[in-house]
């Protein structure tokens, strides 16, 4: 059975999931060699993590790009950005978006300081993103 991870409001398989935190985290292009010495755990051969990144390309999740022989990679969205086109898929899936938010809101009261950023971005006097990327 494959273990998967909840990774920025996307369920990912366990090494795609790390390949895509060790790809914010050089947050520039890698290339699949530097992925795979970059890895922890067992050993993988090369055309299995050349098959993940594949796949996180498919999924729009990795942007791809020619040097040389071979591609090199990056993240196509942060993990905020990727988080909020979670919720945004979340919502246009509900039957009744309107009592998704509302119940996403009293949640947010358990945590006054979430509710509070919230309530700075609706009212237009807070950033919409805070501190750096990832």
């Amino acid at each position: 059975m494959v273990t998967r991870r909840q990774v920025a409001g996307r369920r990912l398989g366990e090494l795609e999931a790390e390949v895509m935190e060790l790809a914010w985290s050089r947050g520039d292009w890698v290339g699949v060699h530097d992925l795979l010495t970059a890895l922890h755990g067992q050993q993988r051969a090369y055309t299995t993590v050349m098959t993940i990144v594949t796949r996180l390309c498919d999924k729009g999740l990795l942007e791809r790009r020619r040097e040389g022989r071979g591609f090199v990679y990056r993240p196509a969205l942060t993990k905020e950005e990727l988080a909020a086109r979670a919720l945004r898929e979340v919502l246009a899936d509900a039957e009744d978006p309107r009592a998704v938010l509302a119940h996403f809101v009293k949640d947010l009261e358990a945590s006054p300081e979430l509710l509070g950023r919230l309530r700075a971005l609706t009212d237009g006097t807070g950033a919409a993103h805070e501190g750096g990327a990832g």
